[in-house]
């Protein structure tokens, strides 16, 4: 599922941090397991497929982003921490009320304000 909710965003690099934050969110219970790998067969070649449809998404995105193809595992690096740390912080209810409840609009604001000046 998550795969799939990348890869429908994936003409748009913008969208794709705002869908990894729209998974977390809309599949709470699946995003946490995901990052838990002694609670799911790692081996489990759909699995797999699903990890490596995954991850060329963000790659993909991220490297569209870099300033440098130097600098593609770096950008790649910051872009997940970022989707994933706000993600995380959402969920966990971290973030101030100042949100204004739409973790999207959010999102996408936040990421073209840390990458914007890249592309």
């Amino acid at each position: 599922m998550f795969a799939e909710t990348l890869e429908r965003a994936a003409e748009d690099v913008w969208e794709v941090g705002v869908a990894y934050v729209r998974f977390a969110i809309d599949h709470r219970p699946y995003f946490e397991v995901m990052f838990r790998p002694e609670l799911y067969r790692v081996d489990d070649p759909s699995v797999q497929s699903a990890h490596q449809r995954a991850a060329q998404v963000l790659v993909t995105s991220a490297s569209s982003l870099s300033p440098r193809p130097a600098d593609d595992r770096l950008t790649t690096i910051a872009a997940w921490s970022l989707a994933h740390g706000f993600a995380s912080l959402w969920l966990s209810g971290a973030l101030p009320e100042s949100a204004d409840g739409d973790p999207e609009a959010l999102a996408r604001s936040m990421i073209r304000l840390m990458f914007g000046a890249l592309r």
